[in-house]
This record gives C-alpha cells, structure tokens and sequence, in this order.
C-alpha cells in the first residue's frame, strides 16, 4: 500500500505547477489517493498524544503553546494502538524515502543551486541533505508572523490533513514585506503589520503546500478567529548544509 501511495505522491508532486509570485510555490490538489488520504484521517492520534512544540526544545522561548507536535522518535512513548503506531511509522518512512526526496529535490532544484550561487557558494555542491517529517496539530488562538525558515531549511512541505473546506482561512499566508527590499535569511517571527498579506493557500482536505527556502519566502499563520478551529499537518521538510572540506 505505502508503495503505491510514494509513486502517487511523486506523480503529483514532480509534475506541479511551480508559482512564481511572490516567490516559488506549489499548491497541489488530490496529492494522497483519496481512500489513503481518509486512512491517513482516521489514524490522526488522538489530543493527548501530542506534545506542546514549546516544551520539546525544538523552538524558542516565547513559542505558541497552541501548536501540538508528534515526532516518529515519540511514536513509541505514546499510547497508540500497535496497528496506528505502524501506520505513521510507515507514513514517515514512505516521505523519508530517498526516491521521494530526490523527487522533491529535483523539482525546486534551481532555486536550491541558485540560492547557493547566489551566495557564492557553487550552487550547492557538497551539499549533505537530509529530511525530517512530522505531525502538528494548531488549535484556535494559533498564529506566525511572517518569517522565512531556518538556513538549514532547503524545502517546506505542509501535507493539509483538513476533515472539509470549512476552514480555508487556516492555510500558510504568504506576504511580501512593505518595504520590497527587505530580505531575512532566517530569524525571528516579524510583526504583520510590516507585511502585506497576498495570498492564503486554502486549507482543504488532500492538499499539499510546498516551497523552497529563500531569504523573501515570507509565509506564516493569520490570526486564528473562531472557536474550536484545529489544523492538522503532516510536515515534510528537506534540509541540507554544505559540508566542510
């Protein structure tokens, strides 16, 4: 099953569309097979199996308490049924798997050169990559300002497990900065009012969002409004460093 749902992914994802404005993106429909995407549903593990981000290490103080986290390292520390821990220990294995990352690679390859060109750098040569995924859960006072990733950030990918199209509004909001010239290499959350807001990926069932590190890829979380709103995301991000010689 997982077989098929890696080849699935990769056809949908090599063959996105990548839009330019206001930096490169995807925005990819029907990404799972539609019966493994209701599976992927029904295995969401419950509230409790969660960790609070804020209290993993992972982020920094002052961090929302209101985005959950679930890591394959924590999948034997919770109390999930043996047949649900192997389903997201296959899940996480499937996106880990180097056919997929190449696929992910490859599609946002010139962005990922050029930004190491750019730094006169050789366009990535050297360059060790290695991947990381998964789960979160945002609960209702949930928000990001804008921001660009971490520098050891080479692509974002945000699987949307979303119930319906009730909630759009909660998608990734990509910005440009008031001031055109301004550019973060990698750094703290900003204040929106600096930004304008240009678009919302909405946050649809079976959707995946996905764009490569930049020093203008500002993307964040508009304010939560209204009671009882939950986002559920399967992260897959693709990270790299050049290596010393």
């Amino acid at each position: 099953m997982f077989s098929d749902v890696k080849f699935h992914l990769i056809y949908r994802i090599a063959n996105a569309q990548i839009r330019t404005y206001p930096f490169a993106h995807i925005y990819v429909t029907d990404v799972f097979p539609a019966g493994f995407f209701q599976e992927l549903r029904r295995n969401l593990p419950a509230h409790e199996e969660y960790a609070v981000l804020a209290d993993t290490g992972r982020v920094g103080t002052g961090y929302s308490r209101a985005r959950l986290s679930l890591f394959p390292s924590d999948l034997d520390k919770t109390n999930l049924a043996p047949a649900q821990r192997d389903f997201w220990r296959h899940m996480f294995e499937t996106l880990g798997d180097g056919e997929f990352s190449g696929a992910v690679f490859n599609l946002f390859r010139p962005y990922i050169e050029g930004r190491f060109r750019d730094t006169g750098k050789g366009g990535g040569r050297g360059l060790k990559v290695w991947h990381e995924t998964f789960l979160m859960r945002d609960m209702e006072t949930y928000s990001l300002g804008p921001h660009t990733d971490n520098i050891t950030k080479l692509v974002s990918m945000l699987f949307y497990l979303a119930e319906d199209d009730s909630s759009q509004e909660l998608g990734t909001a990509l910005y440009v900065p008031k001031d055109r010239r301004f550019t973060q290499e990698g750094g703290p959350h900003l204040d929106f009012e600096d930004f304008d807001h240009v678009y919302t990926a909405p946050y649809a069932p079976n959707v995946v969002v996905s764009f490569p590190k930049t020093a203008a890829c500002f993307h964040g979380v508009e304010p939560v409004k209204g009671p009882k709103k939950q986002r559920d995301i399967l992260f897959f991000d693709l990270k790299g460093k050049l290596e010393e010689k």
